[in-house]
């Protein structure tokens, strides 16, 4: 298994991001299509998505326990529209089918065992998932919606969810209190 992270070709002006020594993977467009030269299971970190080494440890050993299997970790998604963050995974009943993207979805609750569809955030791809993704040419691009999408098509429907770990997405607004506090 080999640890990746992530990095944007252009790091986006404002966005906060992860400095660490772990092997970086540059993309470009939320374009994962370079996994495949990787000639190892990956377990992947996206560039704004900070984890405990404690966190890591325990994520890398759920993941070898079924190394056939994609595993992701649960994050946060802190959309500015929403009263409260929502998980980053979903449930999708797989229809409509034939659209650019899964209508119908609604966010996983804390503890539930397994998603459907996924982000890319914190997850353990086997190599095998990965190859196969970019052979059956599902899409041209690899992001999470189309890998997800595809994984629910043609490998499995339920994806479990280390809730063991808390990975943080820090793409969020820093809150007006804590500046405040900082400042003052």
């Amino acid at each position: 298994m080999r640890l990746i992270r992530s990095w944007p070709l252009h790091v986006p002006d404002g966005r906060h991001y992860v400095v660490d020594d772990i092997e970086r993977l540059v993309i470009d467009n939320c374009d994962y299509n370079t996994l495949g030269d990787i000639d190892d299971d990956v377990l992947l970190l996206e560039w704004d998505i900070a984890v405990s080494r404690e966190d890591l440890v325990t994520f890398a050993a759920q993941a070898q326990a079924d190394p056939s299997r994609v595993l992701v970790g649960p994050y946060r998604i802190y959309y500015p529209t929403l009263p409260e963050p929502i998980w980053a995974h979903r449930h999708w009943g797989g229809e409509p089918k034939g659209m650019v993207g899964p209508v119908g979805t609604e966010p996983v609750s804390t503890g539930d065992p397994h998603c459907n569809l996924f982000g890319l955030g914190m997850i353990y791809l086997p190599r095998k998932a990965i190859r196969g993704f970019l052979r059956t040419k599902f899409a041209n691009h690899f992001g999470d919606l189309e890998f997800s999408m595809y994984h629910y098509a043609n490998l499995s429907q339920d994806v479990p969810i280390c809730w063991d770990v808390r990975p943080v997405h820090l793409h969020y607004r820093t809150p007006t209190f804590a500046k405040e506090s900082i400042d003052g």
